[in-house]
């Protein structure tokens, strides 16, 4: 990598118009001088930490942000998955219901059967009432 320094005096030595040597002197330690003082501003362990705590203060909030997105969706991830498990422990449940679903159709089956048995008997009472009724008269 050519450093800046190196560049201008290479310019400086290529130029056609060469001026007083004591004109090129200051200029090549004026360069020298703000390449140095460039270099250390780049490295000063203060302006790093200065440079770190601004990329934090910027990006901080929304990291945070970011975060408790995270943990909401956490959270509703673990709810869901709390469902299914119920569900899928409620659908095995289900295979092992089936004497318990065919002794309630038996059942249902019984009471459909007498419930039709009693309102024959219903329907026989009123009539016998009637039958009754029409030979006293």
């Amino acid at each position: 990598m050519i450093s800046s320094s190196s560049l201008i005096e290479s310019r400086l030595n290529s130029s056609p118009n060469h001026s007083d040597p004591d004109t090129e002197s200051k200029v090549r330690s004026s360069i020298r001088a703000i390449n140095e003082t460039i270099q250390s501003n780049a490295n000063e362990p203060s302006l790093a930490f200065y440079r770190i705590q601004e990329h934090a203060r910027r990006t901080l909030p929304t990291m945070v942000q970011k975060r408790m997105e995270l943990d909401n969706l956490h959270e509703r991830m673990n709810g869901l998955i709390f469902d299914v498990e119920y569900s899928v422990e409620a659908v095995k449940s289900l295979g092992t219901s089936d004497e318990h679903f065919n002794n309630i159709a038996t059942y249902l089956e019984k009471s459909v059967y007498i419930s039709k048995q009693m309102n024959l008997l219903k329907q026989q009472q009123i009539q016998q009432q009637l039958l009754e009724k029409r030979g006293e008269s």
